[in-house]
């Protein structure tokens, strides 16, 4: 297909050709699907090739979520595609964006959210593609997956078996390799283990048939499943290694912490306690890293269980108090999801009753502005003969409209005036609320480590080593760290209010400190900061300035290159009004179109299809 690529001169046929190389790319290489649809964004741009760009935003966002990105920046790109589409009347990739996010909504647990999108989905189908095809018949499996994870197995069995009668009479193997295994699960939650199992079993060759890694990977989960609650707990092991093993072969890491679970369940089974121990905490790192707060959640809930049967009852409590902050934070989540929903319908309501108001104020003024012309011509009538009087009458009349339309555009700007008040006033008084928390309710849980750190320091100093000591020196200086963090945001709350503290800073000092405190961010990593001539001193705040490299240099190692060492290089120059400086590295970049919004306060840079 490259090949063709290379013989095709029409810039339309090698954008579709290079969409079709990344999606083809889903279940192999997500870094492949990433790599080509950004080529073909970028050629779709140059030429206005809307029905590409929808086509390539779309294979961008399956990219990023099989990479485990956030789920805000997945469905953007998804969104994206879904305008272009209703741009060119492209229905059917509409439906395929509206199948992807539902998958996001399962991988996230909001499974009502998830059923709405993949109904859309269908009623996209029934009112403009009325003949069966292979996407109709995955929504309708997803739409069972939805409803079997929302706990409705009756009905998420039913629209699996409508999807896989589509799928048997349109001659498609793939689907059965997709969904069989979440079938199999449902029979098994419904009591029917050995149906579950001999589904499981007549569909693994299938996949090997079709090349399917990632149905693949996740038929072994389900089997490892069945096996785990048949008490096999070697088996389960031996299915999740496997499972694990294509997945980082592929690149899949939701299927990588799934797997290290499902193993971290074997091995805890069998008695392997510390083996489960370790193996937990791999899929946690996993998870955490993919934003999953239901596989956080259970590789914690594995580490809470695997501790207390160890004996270790201090790392159990731990590990179970750390359990029941992901299950909070969950709720938290969905609340604020159905808070955020309600907020919306109220903003959108209050902004239907002001159109409303002004549109019958409008029709008031036409009224009245009716009224006055039909006077006018009525005085024009009897006066006809009075020319002089005629022509005063038409110029106060127009001298009456341009007062008119003077005070229509004074109100304008009243009203204007008046939104702009009412949201710096809201701006303030949520800024005023951060100040209270930052100054009242932050400080004093700091004061309460640093307090504790004090007192255990000392009455355990002719016990603890002093590598012991030297964490708990550590866990003061973090903290004192944090406190003047929250000072310095308190400080930036009331910035118009407070001056900086210019003094001179010794900038080489400054990098030092920062690089202290980062050190083990920094070993993790195995990076290097290469720091080139700096000036000596500058006069600055150097609480702000502290805040600054460490802000950037953190940054620069969480976000670096998998497989490759993070290098940040640091050089800065003395010019005639002010300084520059410089803080270079090889990660991951920021891509152009989120250069406007880098420095905004708090910018969120917002199967099976994918």
């Amino acid at each position: 297909m490259l090949r063709n690529l290379e013989t095709v001169t029409d810039t339309r046929g090698q954008i579709d050709i290079l969409n079709e190389v990344a999606y083809s790319y889903r279940r192999l290489s997500p870094d492949s699907v990433l790599l080509y649809s950004n080529r073909a964004i970028a050629l779709a741009n140059k030429v206005g090739y809307k029905k590409g760009l929808s086509f390539a935003y779309k294979n961008k966002g399956i990219g990023y979520y099989k990479l485990g990105i956030a789920p805000d920046t997945v469905i953007y790109y998804y969104q994206k595609a879904i305008d272009y589409a209703e741009e060119v009347n492209d229905y059917y990739t509409q439906a395929a964006c509206y199948n992807n996010i539902g998958l996001v909504g399962i991988a996230e647990l909001t499974y009502n959210e998830s059923i709405q999108y993949f109904l859309k989905g269908v009623k996209v189908f029934d009112a403009y593609i009325p003949e069966e095809n292979r996407l109709k018949a995955l929504i309708l499996g997803n739409l069972g997956t939805a409803y079997h994870r929302d706990g409705d197995n009756k009905r998420g069995i039913r629209y699996y078996e409508e999807s896989l009668a589509m799928a048997k009479r349109l001659g498609d193997k793939s689907i059965p390799s997709i969904f069989v295994d979440e079938l199999a699960r449902a029979r098994m939650e419904e009591g029917d283990i050995e149906g579950a199992l001999r589904d499981i079993t007549d569909l693994m060759p299938l996949h090997d048939e079709l090349g399917d890694f990632e149905s693949k990977a996740e038929t072994l989960l389900t089997l490892a499943e069945v096996k785990m609650e048949m008490g096999e707990y070697r088996e389960t092991i031996k299915h999740g290694k496997e499972a694990y093993a294509i997945a980082f072969e592929r690149g899949f890491s939701r299927i990588q912490s799934r797997a290290l679970i499902w193993m971290a369940y074997g091995l805890k089974g069998n008695g392997e306690l510390n083996e489960a121990v370790a193996t937990a905490k791999e899929a946690l790192d996993i998870a955490a890293m993919g934003f999953s707060l239901e596989l956080q959640s259970r590789a914690v809930g594995i580490l809470a269980d695997a501790y207390s049967e160890l004996g270790d009852f201090q790392k159990a409590y731990e590990y179970a108090e750390y359990y029941n902050r992901l299950v909070k934070q969950r709720q938290d989540q969905e609340k604020q999801r159905i808070t955020d929903e309600l907020e919306a319908k109220y903003q959108n309501e209050k902004q239907l009753l002001e159109i409303s108001e002004l549109k019958e104020e409008k029709e008031a003024q036409e009224r009245r502005l009716y009224g006055l012309i039909i006077l006018v011509l009525f005085g024009v009538c009897v006066l006809g003969v009075m020319v002089y009087n005629i022509r005063q009458k038409n110029k106060a009349t127009e001298a009456l409209n341009e007062k008119n339309i003077a005070l229509q555009a004074a109100e304008q700007s009243l009203f204007d005036k008046n939104q702009e008040l009412e949201r710096y006033i809201e701006s303030n008084l949520q800024l005023e609320n951060f100040a209270h928390l930052a100054s009242h309710d932050l400080r004093e849980p700091m004061r309460n480590i640093v307090s504790f750190s004090q007192l255990l320091e000392k009455s355990g100093k002719e016990k603890l080593s002093e590598r012991e000591l030297e964490y708990l020196g550590f866990i003061r200086k973090g903290t004192r760290r944090i406190e003047g963090l929250v000072k310095d945001l308190l400080d930036y709350s009331t910035i118009t209010h407070t001056s900086l503290e210019i003094t001179n800073v010794s900038i080489m000092k400054l990098i030092e400190e920062v690089n202290s405190d980062i050190q083990q961010l920094l070993n993790e990593k195995r990076g290097a900061i290469i720091v080139n001539d700096l000036p000596e001193h500058i006069s600055a705040d150097g609480s702000r300035m502290y805040q600054l490299f460490q802000n950037l240099l953190t940054n620069a190692l969480r976000y670096s290159r998998d497989g490759v060492a993070p290098v940040i290089v640091i050089s800065g120059e003395e010019g005639a009004t002010h300084y520059n400086f410089e803080i270079a590295d090889n990660g991951i970049g920021i891509e152009a179109e989120f250069f406007g919004h880098i420095f905004c306060i708090v910018q969120n840079i917002r199967k099976q299809e994918h």
